[in-house]
């Protein structure tokens, strides 16, 4: 049985308190856990070689750790390791289970971006439409988005982050231009608009006119369609080539 005051507020001996039964309450605690991946690798003192292995001596001194390898350090994590990371006995000993979550893959972050009844992707574009303006992600462009976020460690918290750096810009001058042939059809984010893994992008891009976004994907779709052709015919010489050359010899 545990007493916990009746309106939040801390503890009082005095205060009004309701009495609680835990007996069929499963309590789940979670954290980020900042650089415990550190104090496990000093417990099970890896090396530096070997594919995929951490480098104790960047980790040492604070540098980033690949996602993969922290994930897989955090899935040997014990009792001992939260101990030496801060946590008081009497508190771990209480939690008898531990489970560590793997980083998301690139796929999963652009799931996220995409497929959740409330994703991200969702939202802005529901944001845009409240100005009548349409709002379209190229397939690169989301899957370098997924790439930054894992650049930098942030997870799936990281991608509003980076669309707002994105499309911020747009969502200023959307309310301004209205009507005419100024006035906004779409924003359009491709791989221009992101910018690299390291570097920032131009944000989304403005498309003007009625129908200017049918145009743009109509466009983009020719520009593919000539690619694949290309493609194909280089691939037919390469080809011709070869067998020429078996029959030469």
């Amino acid at each position: 049985i545990v007493n916990v005051p009746e309106k939040g507020a801390r503890k009082h001996p005095r205060g009004d308190n309701i009495q609680i039964d835990t007996k069929d309450i499963l309590f789940i605690c979670g954290g980020a856990f900042i650089d415990l991946e550190k104090t496990i690798s000093e417990r099970r003192q890896d090396s530096s070689i070997g594919f995929g292995a951490p480098v104790r001596a960047n980790m040492r001194a604070g540098g980033v750790t690949d996602a993969v390898v922290t994930s897989s350090l955090l899935e040997s994590v014990e009792s001992s390791d939260l101990i030496a990371y801060g946590l008081i006995p009497e508190f771990i000993g209480r939690f008898p289970i531990l489970v560590s979550l793997t980083a998301l893959t690139e796929d999963q972050l652009v799931q996220v971006l995409t497929k959740p009844k409330n994703a991200l992707g969702k939202q802005y574009k529901k944001l845009f439409a409240m100005n009548n303006v349409k709002l379209h992600f190229e397939d690169k462009a989301l899957r370098l988005i997924a790439k930054k976020a894992m650049a930098k460690n942030t997870g799936a918290r990281g991608l509003r982050a980076l669309l707002e750096s994105i499309l911020t810009e747009a969502m200023y001058e959307i309310p301004d231009v209205k009507t005419g042939i100024d006035r906004i059809d779409a924003v359009v984010v491709d791989e221009e608009s992101v910018g690299s893994v390291n570097t920032p992008g131009c944000g989304g891009k403005l498309v003007r006119g009625d129908g200017a976004l049918e145009r743009y994907l109509n466009e983009i779709k020719l520009k593919h369609s000539a690619e694949n052709v290309e493609a194909a015919e280089g691939e037919a010489e390469g080809e011709s080539e070869q067998s020429s050359r078996a029959m030469s010899m």
